[in-house]
């Protein structure tokens, strides 16, 4: 079974929304300093670089691949990229790629923001240990370590405007909502 080609067509549709649904968002008000994403970029490109010079060991299995990893894998994969799309999807028009405050921003907290502050980076880490999961290499793991830390420095980023443009709002949700995981995190 072609389980490599519905991992990538699940992570394929999870970014064809993402392009998709940001045409019509709200203009931004306040942008973060992009120097974060410049830097995010420039350690992924060093990691890459270091994965291409020991492609043996990256490629190495921790788990032994089988139908039921596959087939668990693509589950949690789906799940997660469902969650992430019912996320965006919920933050609407208030919605950006970069850490940003739009004209109009609203507080959302209903749909998966009842669950965790950050439901689409939850939505994606689930993805991600879905793909790793299923493909069952270092390579897989390692990235989902990249991506966890990656989350974690733009979440703090969010976190901060979210306080700056909602002092009263934010702070509550803040004590009644985990960031990524409910009941946990």
């Amino acid at each position: 079974m072609p389980y490599r080609a519905l991992y990538l067509s699940l992570w394929l549709i999870l970014f064809a929304y993402w392009i998709a649904g940001a045409r019509g968002n709200k203009r931004t008000a306040y942008r973060f300093n992009p120097l974060w994403r410049a830097l995010v970029v420039l350690g992924v490109a060093v990691l890459l670089r270091f994965f291409a010079g020991r492609p043996e060991y990256f490629q190495r299995t921790f788990i032994a691949r089988s139908d039921v990893s596959e087939v668990a894998g693509l589950i949690v994969c789906a799940a997660g990229v469902a969650f992430a799309i019912w996320a965006r999807r919920t933050l609407g028009r208030n919605w950006s790629g970069n850490p940003t405050i739009k004209e109009g921003h609203e507080l959302v907290t209903r749909g998966p923001y009842r669950f965790v502050r950050h439901p689409i980076y939850t939505g994606m880490l689930l993805a991600a240990a879905g793909t790793a999961l299923g493909h069952g290499q270092v390579l897989d793991l390692v990235l989902l370590l990249v991506a966890l830390v990656v989350v974690w420095l733009k979440s703090r980023v969010e976190e901060r405007l979210m306080l700056r443009q909602f002092p009263q709002e934010y702070a509550s949700y803040r004590r009644r909502t985990n960031a990524l995981i409910p009941f946990l995190l």
